[in-house]
């Protein structure tokens, strides 16, 4: 492209704080409730104990990288801008103070202007965008006299929008109503997936009637209407995240959650939906899988002493084939429609860059290595695994260069 492209954030009064790297980050929320409000709900550690893995056991390359600053850019007071040269096949989004923005050819677009939105996951077809945004309510404490305590609560809400912004429509809304107004309450919802039929799944406490006492993968019907519990097993009280639809639509890859000794036993699980089976892919301390388009491989991010990193491993044999990354600053891998790229986001000071690998396949059937570049040219949000999906957004309108 002849000249650099850049859209300016819109102000702002608040923009969401840095949170720990892995997708699996809970809601702040730390007074959830009972149905009936007379008594405090225990939180769920599957999604904290996940976050924690990857923060403690990553700490020395987190100590190293935390301190220092963003990479240095041309137009500091800017939104991000697109590296000179690169083109991105399809959308990716990313996220940007709390905000969705996409890069699409050598474009970029603002999709939303919240402070709170992340956990993003495409359609099938690329047209619509999932995402989880957050916002504050008041919800109630019912103490042993009667009187009310209030708290501050973050309810979550999964809302689909259009690739091109704009039309934003809720699916499923975290408010749960309690037996007074002053009484609502909510809970955990976090990393959607897309089916091709519309279903979505994801990692969650609410089940049909209530909330569960674990965060589990459930499935949501394309309106959000219904809500359905697959038969997965789960280590209490660690639970599943990181729900992802085969490419077919006839098996959910999830990570079950562990601990053993101080290190995390997370591990990927394929449950086949037909024969109700389950199959453990690959080692321990895997988590964030994504699935390559023909099904053939597996993406994810691999925990071991030295912090995070991205992998590619055989989705038959659960082989680890390619080692994407070695820094142990690596995570959120995101493969492209077709199958040729990964996204992925590695550390840049308090925040994260996102980069592009390249590969082929040998002939042997392994995977070259990639050749890697960052199509944008200044950080992102390092809590919001970016998203590919098949539509060009273009044509993209821009703000003016400052």
């Amino acid at each position: 492209m002849s000249e650099r492209r850049s859209l300016q954030p819109l102000p702002r009064t608040r923009r969401a704080a840095p949170q720990p790297f892995h997708g699996a980050k809970p809601p702040t929320n730390r007074d959830l409730m009972s149905r009936d409000g007379g008594h405090r709900r225990p939180q769920s550690p599957a999604p904290i104990i996940a976050a924690l893995l990857l923060v403690l056991l990553a700490c020395g390359s987190l100590i190293s990288f935390s301190l220092s600053s963003p990479a240095p850019t041309d137009n500091p007071n800017s939104g991000p801008e697109v590296t000179e040269g690169v083109t991105v096949d399809g959308t990716i989004a990313f996220g940007r103070g709390g905000s969705i923005w996409s890069i699409s050819g050598s474009g970029l677009r603002q999709l939303t202007t919240s402070t709170t939105d992340s956990d993003l996951a495409w359609s099938t077809d690329g047209v619509w965008l999932y995402a989880i945004r957050y916002r504050t309510e008041i919800g109630g404490r019912l103490l042993g006299n009667g009187s009310i305590q209030k708290y501050e609560m973050k309810v979550p809400t999964l809302l689909r929008l259009s690739a091109y912004g704009g039309g934003e429509e809720v699916i499923f809304d975290g408010l749960i109503l309690g037996t007074r107004p002053a009484l609502n309450w909510s809970g955990f919802m976090f990393g959607p997936s897309v089916a091709s039929d519309g279903r979505v799944a994801v990692a969650t406490d609410y089940r049909a009637g209530g909330i569960g006492t674990d965060v589990v993968v459930r499935i949501l019907s394309s309106d959000g209407s219904t809500i359905s519990t697959p038969p997965l097993p789960h280590i209490a009280p660690f639970g599943h995240q990181d729900p992802v639809w085969s490419p077919d639509g006839a098996a959910i890859y999830y990570v079950q959650n562990g601990l053993s000794e101080g290190t995390s036993s997370s591990r990927i699980i394929r449950y086949n939906i037909a024969k109700k089976s389950t199959t453990r892919i690959g080692e321990k301390g895997l988590v964030q899988p994504a699935i390559s388009p023909d099904g053939r491989w597996i993406a994810a991010t691999r925990i071991s002493a030295r912090g995070t990193d991205v992998v590619v491993m055989n989705a038959a044999t659960g082989e680890v084939v390619l080692e994407m990354t070695r820094t142990g600053k690596s995570w959120a891998p995101a493969w492209s429609p077709n199958g040729s790229q990964l996204a992925y986001l590695s550390a840049n000071g308090t925040q994260a860059s996102l980069n592009l690998a390249s590969f082929s396949v040998a002939p042997s059937g392994i995977p070259n290595p990639p050749v890697i570049m960052s199509p944008l040219r200044d950080p992102v949000d390092p809590n919001v695994r970016p998203a590919w999906g098949s539509l060009n957004t273009s044509p993209v309108t821009e703000s003016p260069a400052p």
